[in-house]
């Protein structure tokens, strides 16, 4: 079922950027259509202005941003403010960013990136046919990559190793 699931996702979005959906769209819009999220189909809306990098600045692949809007309307925290201020910012980074660190990651080594302009960069030009069907197919593989995210527990998630972070980086 899950498999069957999954190659579903995988096509809506596929239909979906062929239909005209931008990036973004077209992934989260499979995630509703194929019953993954449970929210109101107008949060879609969320996702348009993050096609192209972030409307077509080449930064975060609209499909990325998609597939970690879908994670956090299910997995996110519903209510940050009913948690005690001691506790709110250093829980998010203890536990909540686990599976989003991960899921960045799982996608940048799956594309050699994570920017709209380097995934894009082989092709000449934006307009062309190569382009979208590299893009479309990538649709599609990050509609499952979202999808499998989605499938893991929030506990299991809380204690995944995380992958490199900022903290890890910033000079001291």
């Amino acid at each position: 079922m899950e498999e069957n699931k999954s190659q579903l996702v995988n096509d809506y979005a596929i239909e979906n950027f062929k239909s005209g959906l931008n990036c973004a769209e077209s992934v989260y819009d499979a995630l509703l259509r194929a019953g993954v999220l449970d929210v109101p189909k107008e949060t879609i809306a969320m996702c348009t202005g993050f096609g192209g990098g972030i409307g077509l600045c080449g930064e975060t692949c609209g499909a990325l941003s998609a597939a970690v809007m879908a994670n956090s309307a299910v997995y996110g925290r519903k209510d940050p403010w009913s948690i005690d201020a001691d506790v709110r910012g250093p829980e998010v980074g203890q536990k909540y960013y686990r599976r989003y660190n991960n899921l960045v990651k799982e996608f940048g080594e799956a594309n050699g990136c994570t920017t709209c302009r380097a995934i894009c960069a082989p092709f000449e030009d934006w307009n062309s046919k190569e382009r979208r069907v590299h893009c479309m197919k990538m649709v599609g593989t990050t509609a499952q990559l979202a999808y499998k995210y989605l499938q893991i527990p929030q506990n299991d998630a809380f204690e995944m190793p995380y992958g490199e972070k900022m903290s890890d980086n910033t000079k001291k």
